[in-house]
């Protein structure tokens, strides 16, 4: 029987990531692990009947106690500090989450749980600097990553790369790039400016979203698509290479002024764009996409979820957020 374990599965893509891995393993022992009393659901999908274990990544005792109870067969490792704008101000932290953690885990699976394949959320950022040739980056080019967050996660894919597939483990790299649905906080761009119009709408704050740099162009997936790779790669683990790196992306550099000019026609109230300083960020690298064409020819994937869906589920749920307390944060639960 496989034992599949879930790091992270209280966050963003995790609470997405049960449900779709309850589904597609029923007969699989299914462990979520984060650092929360319970995992909690995104709004309007149940919980789904997966073992919880509140544990801390950085106790290394705890989680050699979990990795030698469980002896997974495959892990899939979520959790990280995964803002690349709050990373900055928190480099340390950053780097014990991302790194520091990773070790932990990483050691604990090469000695308690042999022949487990290992299945890395890295990042499409990764790739930072090669974005200024233009082009959509595939696996073949160089990383040369720009930031805090994306040389933790180079790194921790060098980590994995030494210390897991070096021991004999299959490891899988998985690159995605910027994805967003229910449930994501507003620390990212899709839901500030969805949580910003849902409060116009409920008539709390004047008609006016604040904006930083709108000129920028970068490539986003729904969550549900980057779930239906994870998977997919799961799935067909056995069939794949020691060592795999996979993009997750859709191949399309979008302007982040037409999203917002997107959700403004979803919008029940119109709305004045502000700049505001303390959101600009001008971006050294204006134009960010990938190629996924070798996760299509290894399992067939592709985006399947259109864009304007996406973009409504993400107001949708700033609206039910927003209307259960309008003084809140659009944060997750």
């Amino acid at each position: 029987m496989r034992r599949i374990l879930v790091t992270g599965i209280n966050g963003f893509v995790g609470r997405h990531a049960a449900p779709a891995f309850v589904r597609a393993f029923p007969d699989a022992c299914l462990l979520g692990i984060g650092r929360t009393a319970a995992a909690a659901p995104v709004p309007g999908i149940p919980a789904p009947p997966m073992a919880y274990r509140d544990t801390d990544l950085a106790d290394g005792a705890a989680v050699r106690d979990v990795i030698g109870a469980f002896r997974p067969t495959d892990v899939l490792h979520l959790a990280a500090a995964s803002s690349v704008q709050q990373s900055e101000g928190a480099r340390a932290g950053t780097w014990r989450a991302n790194v520091g953690d990773l070790v932990t885990l990483a050691e604990a699976v090469a000695d308690l749980a042999p022949g487990a394949r290992f299945f890395f959320a890295s990042t499409g950022e990764v790739y930072g600097r090669a974005f200024l040739d233009g082009c959509p980056v595939n696996e073949a080019t160089p990383p040369q990553p720009a930031g805090t967050y994306a040389r933790t996660k180079r790194v921790g894919e060098e980590v994995l790369t030494d210390i897991l597939h070096g021991g004999g483990h299959r490891v899988v790299l998985m690159r995605p790039f910027n994805h967003s649905g229910p449930g994501q906080d507003e620390r990212f761009v899709v839901p500030s400016f969805a949580a910003q119009i849902a409060r116009i709408e409920a008539g709390v704050t004047p008609p006016v979203i604040a904006v930083g740099d709108l000129d920028a162009r970068r490539d986003f997936l729904d969550v549900r698509d980057v779930v239906c790779a994870y998977v997919a790669l799961v799935e067909k683990a056995e069939g794949l290479p020691g060592l795999s790196v996979f993009n997750i992306a859709s191949g399309e550099a979008r302007r982040i002024g037409d999203i917002l000019e997107a959700l403004r026609r979803l919008s029940r109230r119109p709305f004045e764009v502000r700049v505001a300083p303390e959101r600009m960020r001008p971006s050294q690298i204006p134009v960010a996409s990938g190629s996924a064409a070798a996760l299509a020819a290894a399992i067939g994937w592709t985006p399947a979820v259109p864009w304007e869906d996406t973009l409504l589920s993400v107001l949708e749920d700033a609206r039910r957020r927003v209307g259960a307390d309008p003084t809140r944060p659009v944060t997750p639960p």
